[in-house]
């Protein structure tokens, strides 16, 4: 073999496993993923602020559980596909266990309930 057909061969290799850890969401997916775990993580945040100051914080948080709801219901859509692509280095069913933590953390329980129900998640 000539030198440089092992470096071409070799940088090929290389090359080759620099790529995403399989199964990744496809593109089309992973975009919503973004969507919705960015809505969750702002509505949360919303959340957090709302409820930082004493008052009655009712409805502030219902509206703040159905904005979250439509997040909710995106990543149990791409959850359905298959719990076990990966985005951004964790796999859907780690992103689901996390947003129900946070929903749960925040206040926002309805929109929680309604992702452990969508996703048959406790």
């Amino acid at each position: 073999m000539s030198r440089a057909l092992a470096v071409l061969l070799t940088t090929a290799a290389a090359l080759a496993a620099c790529g995403p850890t399989p199964p990744q969401a496809p593109f089309k997916y992973a975009k919503k993923l973004d969507s919705a775990t960015s809505g969750i993580s702002t509505d949360c945040g919303l959340a957090y602020q709302v409820t930082a100051f004493p008052g009655d914080h009712s409805k502030d948080l219902i509206t703040l559980d159905s904005t979250a709801g439509t997040s909710v219901r995106k990543l149990a859509k791409v959850w359905k596909l298959d719990p076990d692509w990966i985005y951004q280095g964790e796999t859907i069913r780690q992103i689901v266990g996390a947003s129900l933590s946070d929903l749960d953390a925040c206040g926002l329980h309805r929109a929680r309930s309604e992702l452990a129900q969508l996703t048959a998640t406790r």
